[in-house]
């Protein structure tokens, strides 16, 4: 009986087994429209969003040259982080520095930054003191200003010469109304 029992016993396992491994093995890599990954991937890669905080203009003589919806980086992280990271900009949008400490030399870059910018030194008397245009996107070399400078201002590049900004233009801001 002993052997009976020890036959009985591995037919029946066998017989598991036989619907059991080709159940597990047949699911592996297997999803239906139920299942959800356990890690989900972004839609779209990290792009910060476009807060309009107010408006800047660029003045020559007594003509406004251009008018732009502005960004406000005010805080040491917003100065920091600046325009990186964002994949597109309209030409009409901006980002305004207000960098502590008053007119001194002022030196900005380019790492993640994926849009080419025009990088407007703006001195305390809101004229425009220096110009590094068409700023090259992810680039870590310096690009300091000729002259010491309070603000700056950073727009799409090329846009500086399209609408007729210069050395001596004056800059002027107002926060959103």
């Amino acid at each position: 009986m002993n052997a009976f029992r020890k036959y009985a016993v591995w037919i029946v396992g066998l017989g598991l087994a036989a619907f059991i491994i080709p159940s597990v093995v047949g699911s592996f890599g297997k999803f239906n429209e139920n299942t959800k990954p356990s890690v989900q991937q972004p839609a779209k890669p990290y792009e910060p969003a476009f807060r309009m905080d107010g408006t800047v203009w660029a003045v020559n003589e007594s003509d406004t040259t251009a008018i732009f919806r502005t960004e406000f980086a005010k805080s040491p992280e917003a100065i920091e982080i600046g325009m990186m990271y964002r994949r597109s900009m309209d030409l009409d949008m901006a980002m305004l520095f207000f960098m502590s400490g008053g007119d001194q030399p002022r030196s900005f870059w380019m790492k993640n930054t994926i849009v080419p910018l025009d990088i407007i030194y703006i001195n305390a008397d809101h004229e425009v003191v220096s110009i590094q245009a068409n700023a090259e996107p992810f680039s870590t070399r310096s690009l300091p200003s000729a002259q010491p400078a309070s603000y700056v201002l950073e727009i799409y590049g090329g846009e500086a010469t399209n609408q007729g900004i210069n050395i001596g233009t004056k800059v002027y801001w107002s926060d959103k109304q």
